[in-house]
């Protein structure tokens, strides 16, 4: 048999065991020595530490995850400083809500604009609403064709009174004298021809001449005379209507002694005279 105190030995000892094995059993039990717990606290620690670190860099943070913070859903805030310190949060200005259009006032925006029309809804009522712009399109150029057409027919009209000027004035102009000389002031061989015409001979009636860029239809009459002479170009020389040429051509006639056969012969009865005033002097 055991001795008493062998045996109170044993008993203390089972009671140490027992004692251990209900404390550890129960640490082992319990929620805070789980893995899923103390991941948990890991991971809202290490958010506190982000937060705290973002607030004294002077980063915006919200407020909606704190409890008590008085602050109403929809509003941010901006912490002031990059110290240690924070300063009190700057709730921004959030923009109004967009109101809604007045149904009178949006009725009479449109009416202002003047593209409106008034359609019937079920034989009853009537509805205020834009024109169909293909249609005022439409309308829009039929009005610019009316124009057009109008527009071509006022010029052709001034075009036909215009063509029956020039050919009055190209009429009264081939009254004034048998031999008649279209020049322009500066060409030269327009100076060439009169020199021949007027100082070289002596004609009855004397040629009258036309200087073009001194008349006021001095271009219309020129182009009418290159339709009727087939000669476009100044100087323009006509006898009885008939052009005989310009500058060199008067030139040449009177090298070879021709020029004034050639008038008589186109000048008829009308040209009364013709000598060449060399030889008038020399006799």
């Amino acid at each position: 048999m055991f001795s008493q105190r062998r045996t109170r030995l044993v008993a203390v000892t089972a009671v140490v065991v027992f004692v251990l094995y209900l404390h550890y059993s129960g640490e082992t039990r319990s929620p805070r020595n789980q893995k899923f717990y103390q991941s948990t606290v890991a991971a809202i620690e290490a958010e506190k530490d982000m937060s705290a670190g973002n607030t004294k860099a002077g980063d915006y943070i919200s407020d909606t995850n704190k409890e008590g913070s008085g602050s109403r859903p929809g509003e941010e805030y901006i912490f002031v400083g990059s110290d240690d310190k924070e300063e009190p949060a700057i709730p921004k200005a959030q923009p109004p809500p967009p109101s809604q259009p007045d149904p009178e006032q949006q009725r009479a925006t449109i009416a202002d604009e003047g593209d409106t029309e008034e359609i019937p809804i079920a034989g009853r009522t009537t509805m205020t609403v834009p024109k169909n712009r293909d249609r005022v399109g439409t309308g829009a150029e039929s009005v610019n064709e009316e124009e057009s057409e109008e527009e071509k027919k006022r010029k052709k009209q001034e075009e036909e009174e215009e063509e029956k000027e020039v050919k009055a004035e190209l009429n009264g102009i081939l009254k004034r004298s048998p031999v008649i000389i279209f020049s322009k002031s500066y060409c030269p061989y327009s100076k060439k021809a009169k020199a021949v015409l007027l100082d070289i001979y002596s004609i009855t009636p004397a040629p009258f001449v036309v200087e073009l860029d001194q008349h006021p239809l001095g271009q219309q009459l020129q182009a009418l005379l290159g339709e009727n002479t087939g000669r476009r170009t100044v100087p323009n020389i006509l006898v009885n209507g008939r052009s005989i040429g310009g500058g060199d051509d008067i030139v040449a006639l009177d090298e070879h002694d021709e020029l004034a056969s050639r008038l008589k012969g186109l000048g008829g009865k009308w040209l009364q005279d013709i000598k060449r005033r060399e030889t008038e002097d020399a006799e």
